[in-house]
Order: structure tokens, then sequence, then C-alpha cells
């Protein structure tokens, strides 16, 4: 069982942006401003009792904008770790090395891995990578063991490589972190930067993400919205627990491609608002309606790359075409096309703390107040 299983078992028990205005004056859909406050009053609920440390809401649909900040959450674009969200931007950052030629996404990762074989590993390409369709694993076996020793991306990388496969490349799909993260390997062999400064470079400067960063990036620690305690799975870890979790220096710097992130509910928002209006600023428009559109083999659970799509995101009010990505720090984000409606909720309290988690309730709230 990976890290993110076990946490499911194991956890059962004003901000102040710029943002661009769109070139639509409200947007598409509703925007029911007493249920926008009810959302809001539900996260209170939980900051007061003390369930919840501190959390963002952020919510746009055109120029309309309903943000409010909870708790630990100070200042005007407070830094929250945004565990998985971090994975379509690292998908941004490869797709545009296909924008550029010098990249496809049906080459196979063996080109870039010459010892990648065994099990039908050569038959693995970058849109199965991108898509969770590539059989490699979430989390590796060793994940706790690697994080109490510090280890490089590149550790994490030379497991991904020797990990079994859970099924033949293509024939279903598995949400695989190792996956994401062997896609940012192959992009920084292609461009000669890391991660990064790739991301950097491609998304999050060209989008004026200020506030947003693959590791702390010369940021203090201190500054960053405290993520709530997640547990450890064995007694070393308990343990180590101090030198290794969400909170340490380690983690916040080692800038993990699948969810690594530190960011702003409002540099977030930028980063959807780019595939919503497919302005191409970041990559060809074509390609960004690509990514949030299903791209898995037939018959297989439908992924757009790097995006999670419907049912796996959003909620029971959205439109088909929603797309977005949580994390499991206890954080979510969704676009609706339907309604041209953004919803951001990132709070500290781990997702796999309690169901429903407030991230959920805050969301549907939220879908509601905006359904068209």
């Amino acid at each position: 069982m990976n890290r993110r299983d076990v946490l499911k078992t194991t956890g059962a028990s004003m901000i102040a942006s710029q943002l661009p205005a769109q070139a639509a004056d409200m947007g598409k859909g509703g925007w029911d401003r007493a249920k926008l406050d009810q959302a809001a009053k539900v996260m209170d609920g939980w900051i007061a009792d003390g369930r919840v440390q501190g959390a963002s809401i952020l919510v746009t649909q055109g120029q309309r904008q309903f943000a409010r900040n909870f708790g630990t959450a100070k200042g005007t674009e407070p830094v929250f770790l945004l565990a998985s969200i971090t994975k379509p931007m690292t998908a941004a950052a490869v797709m545009s090395l296909v924008d550029a030629g010098t990249l496809s996404l049906d080459d196979k990762a063996i080109k870039f891995f010459p010892a990648f074989t065994g099990e039908g590993r050569e038959t693995i390409t970058v849109r199965h990578l991108l898509t969770h369709t590539g059989g490699l694993p979430d989390m590796l076996a060793d994940d706790e063991g690697l994080r109490e020793h510090h280890a490089p991306l590149s550790d994490y990388r030379e497991g991904a490589l020797k990990a079994p496969l859970k099924f033949p490349p293509g024939t279903k799909y598995s949400y695989a972190s190792m996956g994401i993260l062997l896609s940012a390997e192959i992009a920084q062999k292609i461009s000669g930067k890391t991660i990064a400064d790739l991301v950097e470079d491609r998304v999050f400067k060209p989008l004026g993400m200020h506030r947003t960063g693959y590791g702390l990036r010369g940021r203090a620690n201190a500054m960053m919205v405290p993520s709530q305690a997640a547990p450890a799975m064995t007694e070393t870890g308990k343990k180590s627990w101090n030198g290794w979790n969400w909170n340490s220096e380690y983690w916040r710097n080692l800038g993990a491609p699948w969810g690594g992130a530190l960011g702003s509910a409002a540099d977030v928002t930028r980063f959807y608002r780019e595939f919503l209006e497919q302005r191409g600023r970041i990559l060809k428009p074509a390609t960004e309606q690509m990514m949030i559109v299903n791209q898995s083999p037939a018959g297989v659970k439908a992924s757009g790359l790097g995006f999670d799509l419907p049912p796996s995101v959003g909620s029971p009010a959205c439109g088909a075409r929603t797309f977005g990505h949580n994390g499991s720090t206890g954080t979510l984000s969704w676009a609706d096309p339907d309604t041209g409606t953004i919803c951001v909720v990132l709070t500290s309290l781990y997702e796999a703390a309690v169901r429903p988690h407030p991230i959920h309730l805050v969301s549907d709230l939220v879908a509601q107040a905006v359904k068209a």
C-alpha cells in the first residue's frame, strides 16, 4: 500500500490579488453571494474549533471575485504547500517542449532512459506518464526511507525507473506521482534546466505567478503557511518525522515535481485562467485545450495531461468540462468552462484527515453558488 493509500486509511478517523480581468464582463454562470458567504462560514467553523489552522478561499468568475483568508493564512497572498496541484504545472512545462518540437507525447521513455526495460517499460510513452496510465506507482515502496535520509530527486528517479509496474502500460489508470516525476526528468534532459527553473521560466513568469515556486527558492520557510501533521507510517518514520515532514526545510526545498510547489490561491487562479481562456501565453491555445480534455487510451479512466477530469475533480454541480487537481496537504482547485468559474481552496489540514474534508464542503457550496 502506498503512502497516499495509507494516509487515506489512517486519516479517516481578503486576498488582495491583482488578477487580470477576463474579456467577459461577469462570466457565464450565476453568482449567489449568500451561498458563497455560507461557504466561508463553513470554513470559519473549522478554524474556530481548531480542526483547520489556516485556509484561503478564492473564487473568480469573469471580473467577479470572492476571497477570504483564515487563521494562520496571513497577508495578501498567503503561500501554502500546494501538493499535487503541482502536477498540471509540471505538465505545462513538459508540454512547452512539445510545442517547441523537441518532444512528442508519443516518444517512449526508453529514448531518454536506455535502461528502462522489462515488464513492458519499453512501451511507456510521455502521454502515459502524464495520464497515469503507464503502470508506475504513486509513491515508491521506500518513500518514507528516502525522505528520512533527505534523498535528492535523482534518488527518486532511480527508484521510479526500477519500480515494478502495476499493469501493462496503457491498459489501466492508476494515479502515479512517479510518472509525473519521470516526465519532469525527461524535460530536464531536453532543456538542460532543472524542472524548478524550467517551470519558472516557461509557466510562472509569463503568467505573473510571483508567489509560486518549486521549493522555497530563497523564501523563508517561516513565512509559509504551516501544514498540519500527517501521520508517519513506520516506527522509524515516527522518530525521524521532524526531519522530513511537509514543514521541514528538506521537503520544502526538494521541489518535487509531483507535489512540491509552494504558492498562493491567487497564483493558482492565474494558472487556471490561462487554460480557461486559452490565451496562448505559455502554450499554443490548441495545446492548452489538449491538456484539459481526455488523453487516456480508449476504455481507460479519463485524464487530461496533468489535469484531473470529472468525476475525480470538481463538485456535483460543476459542468462536464471541469478540469483541475486536488492535493494531499488539503488543497483543491478546479475551473468550469460552462460557468467561467475558477475555485481554489487551500488549507493546512491534510486531505485524508477527515471525511468529508472542508475543501469539499466549501467546493460543493461554491459550485452551487455559480451554477448557471
